[in-house]
């Protein structure tokens, strides 16, 4: 009798050769050398400055270029790698922002440090199970090796830890449980409806989408106001707190900015870690984008009072120039976390057997049972070129922020919103013989931050806030690749526009839009 079931197709092996992993690596990194050493020569934004600005054109040549990508899946592989990997590197990556060029000022860059994507290869080739210890007790033992560093760098005492995850945004998420787990463990549950977070009006809106997932009323956060300079109010945080605790409410946690991303503000930390002992509250700081500059001597004056946090968020990715997907949450007390994520399955080793109660099992301090080995692309880079080659870097960050400034005050009719606390600034054009009404002022600035973004050799990005609440321009120096040539390319970019736009008489509400960038862009750099 004739069997029925279907011949079976010849496929590839999931396993290359040796001889087909080397052909493949070096397929990759003929485009990768590419990419990176061409980085500054490329456009900053060029396609992806037409996406930040959304004209209808612009949106349909994206819609096309991701249309393209859509096809069935592939039954069959392709018999030539090359060409992917070409489309990849000449026909999509390029639109797009290029956040690897010295020249990207916006956002927060993130510098997308090669060593890293080493130590991502390695990690992924390996593919290890770390988060327990006696899984790969070596290279779990990295990963905690890793996150004591980060404590020691901040400052914290004997018994801190923490945890990689991929961004500051999970890291608060994990830090508001564990706020929680260690604040009402012995409450009922509906004293967490009297429960209060305190933040400044610049906090990172990833705390209010933490707390909502923690089930917290919104209507329970406490936005305080800030000084001229950004920073939380501590008469209002007084005021706030004393009102709260009159009418029953408790205060889960006070946190302190070290470095917003709006301007980089660092708020009086000292002060603050005062305040959450007098209220019995915990204490944590958001310095994902700026807590590496405790790296340097500036940064630790400006820092100072972060070791007193009960728990610090961290993003490797920002001002210690890793690849974006890098983020750690470090706390006082290991314990804490270890208390919060107490859970386990009958699949799963006891945290009772001794080989398995280790501190380093990493799984028991955070959400995520699996996940990639994150700990490898903060240790390697680390240990291959040594904590003084990024102090230097980020050293000269706060140079050239300092910089910036300067040389921006003495641009006419530009008017300083932030001054670099760290290495972020904001300002604006207002020429002073306009008589300008604020929408009118706003539409102005939105047209120079387009003028100067357009000639494609830095990227800034918007700012609304200041006692006036008007649109401004933000600059954040933050990448490696950044130097004193990309930033007076920029200054010349930023003078000319302003210069352009301020001898305009178009500053009319009649005036279009394209008018007044038509004029700005008249200007030849």
């Amino acid at each position: 009798m004739t069997s029925s079931r279907p011949t079976p197709l010849t496929s590839r092996p999931l396993e290359p050769s040796p001889d087909e992993m080397h052909q493949l690596m070096a397929t990759v990194m003929k485009y990768v050398t590419a990419a990176q050493t061409t980085s500054e020569r490329s456009p900053v934004a060029g396609s992806g400055y037409r996406w930040l600005h959304r004209n209808d054109d612009d949106r349909k040549q994206a819609v096309a270029l991701a249309q393209s990508v859509q096809s069935p899946l592939p039954e069959q592989g392709v018999d030539e790698a090359e060409a992917l990997f070409k489309d990849l590197f000449e026909r999509l990556a390029p639109y797009s922002l290029n956040t690897c060029s010295g020249g990207y000022m916006g956002f927060i860059p993130s510098g997308g440090l090669f060593h890293a994507a080493v130590a991502d290869f390695v990690a992924l080739a390996l593919n290890r199970y770390v988060p327990i210890f006696m899984a790969a007790p070596g290279l779990a033992a990295i990963e905690s090796q890793a996150l004591q560093w980060l404590c020691d760098l901040i400052g914290l005492p004997n018994g801190a830890g923490g945890t990689f995850t991929s961004g500051g945004s999970i890291a608060t998420l994990t830090a508001i449980h564990a706020a929680r787990s260690q604040q009402f463990a012995h409450q009922p549950p509906e004293a967490w409806l009297k429960a209060t977070v305190y933040v400044s009006d610049q906090a990172h809106y990833c705390l209010e989408k933490g707390l909502a997932i923690c089930g917290l009323p919104l209507t329970n956060l406490r936005k305080i106001p800030v000084d001229e300079y950004f920073r939380i109010r501590l008469d209002a945080l007084a005021d706030a707190l004393k009102a709260d605790a009159a009418t029953g409410y408790q205060p889960l946690m006070i946190v302190g900015n070290g470095g917003t991303t709006n301007t980089g503000a660092v708020d009086p930390l000292p002060a603050l870690a005062k305040m959450a002992h007098q209220y019995q509250a915990w204490f944590h700081v958001d310095a994902a984008y700026g807590g590496f500059f405790n790296l340097t001597a500036r940064g630790r004056a400006m820092l100072q009072g972060i070791e007193q946090a009960d728990s610090v968020v961290l993003d490797p990715h920002k001002s210690l120039f890793l690849p974006y997907g890098t983020g750690a949450l470090l706390v006082k007390d290991r314990a804490t976390l270890r208390q919060s994520f107490d859970f386990t399955g009958a699949y799963m080793p006891s945290q009772t057997e001794e080989s398995f109660a280790l501190e380093e099992d990493l799984l028991y301090l955070s959400p995520e049972l699996t996940r990639d080995f994150r700990g490898l692309r903060v240790w390697l880079p680390l240990m291959l070129l040594g904590a003084e080659a990024f102090r230097t870097q980020l050293d000269a960050k706060l140079d050239l922020a300092q910089q910036a400034a300067k040389q921006l005050m003495v641009i006419p009719n530009i008017q300083l919103v932030a001054s670099p606390q760290l290495s972020i600034l904001a300002f604006k054009l207002s020429p002073r013989d306009a008589a300008l009404s604020p929408m009118e002022l706003d539409q102005l600035n939105k047209t120079f931050l387009d003028a100067i973004n357009a000639r494609d050799n830095i990227l800034l990005t918007p700012f609304r806030g200041g006692c006036d609440g008007q649109f401004a321009l933000r600059m954040a120096i933050l990448s490696f690749r950044t130097s004193a040539a990309n930033l007076q390319q920029g200054l010349r970019d930023i003078s000319d526009a302003a210069q352009a736009l301020s001898m305009s008489t178009n500053f009319s509400s009649q005036a279009s839009t394209d008018t007044i960038r038509a004029e700005a862009m008249s200007v030849t750099v």
